[in-house]
């Protein structure tokens, strides 16, 4: 048991009867001596003066004896504190040694901490409270994973979101791991007050520290000591907890690594899963169905949601999962504030009350976005380095504390859906490809097909005529007749390379307009008047707006454009029929209809007619000659004059054909054409 030294007073009382003690003894040895030796001091000698004397010796004497009395007790004390202090240290090497060797083993985060709070408390005053948060740097936030003291059951199964954190030890201890230590925060009024409103849990302390725990350069806890008496905790007393933490940070930081190691390997597993289930189709709506259910029921959540868009703005639901009982929020929902966040941040958010979060209460207010869940979390999902999506999870009845570990899947899912849709979308892409080979490879065959039975038609006509007019006698009349058949059928066959060059120029963009100021009424005038003499069952009906007047254009090109109207209307007309011809002007614009009452073009097949050889193949149409060049010339000269073309139909009532014309010069690109 630790010897307090004596007190003062005892040794002071000690050295009086000290003295006293020598003081008599020698005096009476004095007298004795004295009258041994037969001296004999006068009578006048005697009486007052030697009292003086004696006096006087004694006070002396006396006085030599205090001092040393007080030399003696300060010598006492000093060597008394110089064996507590080493004591001391003893027992604070002890305990480090001590802790030391008690988390030198593989050790959790709860073995650690309370090792670690124990090994404290012998270190501090008994009214000190201890809680040891440790750092998830993947949530961003402190758990608390050990406490004591006598306030332990405030600090005890907290977490403080890093964000949520007072300034001053955000700034202080967090980021630049110097260690807090307010010896009187009454002392320290101002700044301790924001410190009370952001952490309440120690509003109460009048002495606090906030220790960081550091292991190599990496953040991973803190140490709070916090006590109701002002002076208690200062940075003498809180060297050893100092000494402590520097070994704890290193056991902290390998059962952290552990811990992730281990929740890598668990995760590995799941994702491999996942994987395998997402990998295993080519279709993007089986890959959300597979993934996402399935990482869904893992975490336990209500809701999964995958929302796709090039920016956060844009981001909709494209996939929804929701667990049995919940109502699903709809496809068309756009407005999902934690999946936004995380497209405009380009990380995992993850929020455990959506209700307690400042960034959601806008969308709170504006559209109810809590009733769609309490404890949210998202990530985005990028492709090629720009946002394509986002994917995220919501607990909707309850608050839920987001794990290191539910994040990190999360975002493994993610990755996942990537590099799933990403193939998916090379496949598709690829089946496009093939599918456009495939149509050019047919269209490749019809143009044979049509082209060798265009072509062959007036080929044998020429072949024949001319045969004729060498083996046989014929009359001038009867050569002038072949000739001009022979003529017929060559100027056939020029119009249909012709098409076809033109055609090819157009679509390549090496076809130039040569504008001017065209009257479109006077156009559709002369081309009609040309096409009524070979079209006599063909009525043709002009209804002119006069208000048309003039546009820029290419006059020829937009005679080619009526010419293969008009023309089609008589062919595909064969019972005959009138044949209305409209204009109109429409603002900046000129609209011009053909209307007919032929055969009809059947719903299916109006997107087609404009394409190179889409021809409608029937019965009925089979006998009719054309290379199916015509519509898409006229097609490709509107759109050289910024205009549109489209068709309407009824099988077995006719078809009528719009063209819409600037009335402007018009601008038009050749990837443009070429886009259309």
């Amino acid at each position: 048991m630790r010897k307090m030294p004596r007190s003062l007073r005892f040794y002071v009382a000690a050295s009086t009867l000290y003295a006293a003690a020598v003081f008599l003894a020698v005096q009476y040895i004095y007298t004795i001596e004295l009258a041994g030796s037969g001296l004999v001091v006068a009578r006048r000698d005697t009486g007052d003066v030697l009292a003086s004397i004696q006096l006087v010796s004694f006070v002396v004497w006396l006085g030599i004896s205090l001092i040393a009395a007080v030399i003696m007790h300060r010598l006492a004390s000093a060597l008394a504190g110089a064996r507590s202090a080493e004591r001391q240290k003893d027992d604070e090497l002890g305990a480090i040694f001590g802790l030391s060797a008690a988390i030198a083993g593989p050790l959790d985060l709860e073995q650690i901490g309370a090792y670690f709070v124990t090994a404290t408390r012998n270190a501090v005053p008994l009214e000190v409270t201890i809680a040891l948060i440790v750092y998830d740097d993947v949530l961003e936030a402190f758990r608390t994973v050990a406490t004591g003291g006598p306030d332990a059951g405030v600090l005890g199964g907290a977490t403080y979101s890093t964000a949520a954190l007072p300034a001053l030890i955000r700034t202080r201890v967090i980021d630049h791991h110097n260690p807090l230590v307010l010896a009187d925060t009454h002392a320290n009024a101002e700044p301790w007050t924001k410190v009370a409103q952001e952490m309440p849990q120690v509003a109460k302390a009048r002495s606090f520290a906030a220790l960081p725990l550091v292991s190599r350069e990496r953040l991973v806890g803190v140490l709070l000591l916090e006590s109701a008496k002002p002076g208690v905790l200062t940075p003498d007393n809180v060297q050893v907890p100092v000494i402590m933490g520097q070994y704890v940070a290193g056991s902290i930081h390998s059962a952290l690594s552990v811990k992730e190691a281990e929740a890598r390997a668990e995760r590995e597993a799941l994702l491999n899963r996942i994987a395998q289930r997402a990998r295993a189709s080519l279709d993007p709506d089986d890959i959300l169905r597979g993934t996402v259910a399935e990482l869904a029921r893992i975490l336990g959540v209500s809701r999964a949601i995958v929302a796709v868009g090039e920016s956060e703005d844009d981001l909709s639901v494209a996939f929804e999962w929701d667990a049995p009982g919940v109502a699903p929020i709809g496809r068309s929902a756009g407005s999902i504030p934690i999946a936004k966040l995380a497209g405009r941040l380009g990380r995992t958010v993850a929020v455990n009350d959506i209700r307690e979060d400042r960034r959601f209460a806008q969308a709170e207010n504006a559209d109810g976005s809590v009733q769609r869940g309490i404890a949210v979390a998202a990530t985005p999902i990028r492709v090629g380095g720009q946002l394509a999506g986002a994917l995220a999870l919501s607990q909707i009845d309850h608050v839920r504390e987001w794990t290191a570990d539910d994040v990190r899947l999360i975002e493994g899912v993610a990755q996942e859906l990537r590099v799933a849709i990403t193939a998916a979308e090379a496949f598709e892409q690829q089946r496009r490809a093939v599918g456009e080979l495939e149509r050019l490879n047919r269209a490749k065959s019809d143009f044979v097909s049509i082209v060798s039975h265009e072509f062959r038609t007036p080929l044998t006509g020429i072949q024949g005529f001319s045969e004729m007019m060498s083996e046989e006698e014929l009359t001038p009349e009867e050569m002038r007749e072949y000739a001009g058949d022979i003529n017929k059928d060559a100027r056939r066959l020029n119009r249909m390379i012709n098409e076809m060059l033109d055609l090819d120029k157009m679509e390549s963009g090496r076809m130039q307009l040569h504008r001017e100021p065209v009257d479109v009424n006077a156009v559709v005038t002369e081309t009609a008047d040309r096409i009524r003499p070979n079209a006599p069952s063909h009525p043709i009906r002009l209804t002119l707006d006069p208000a048309v007047g003039d546009i820029q254009g290419d006059r020829d090109k937009l005679t080619q454009v009526m010419t293969n109207l008009m023309t089609n209307a008589v062919k595909y007309s064969p019972s005959g029929g009138e044949i209305v011809v409209a204009t109109r002007a429409e603002g900046d614009a000129v609209h011009v209809l053909v209307r007919d009452h032929g055969m009809g073009i059947p719903k299916e097949a109006l997107g087609s007619i404009f394409e190179r050889y889409g021809r409608v193949e029937s019965p009925a149409t089979r006998h009719i000659q054309g290379t199916g060049l015509g519509l898409p010339i006229v097609r490709q000269i509107v759109q050289l004059h910024g205009g549109t073309v489209w068709a309407e139909s009824t099988v077995g009532e006719g078809s009528v054909f719009h063209v819409n014309l600037p009335r402007g010069e018009a601008r038009t690109t050749p990837g443009a054409l070429a886009a259309s």
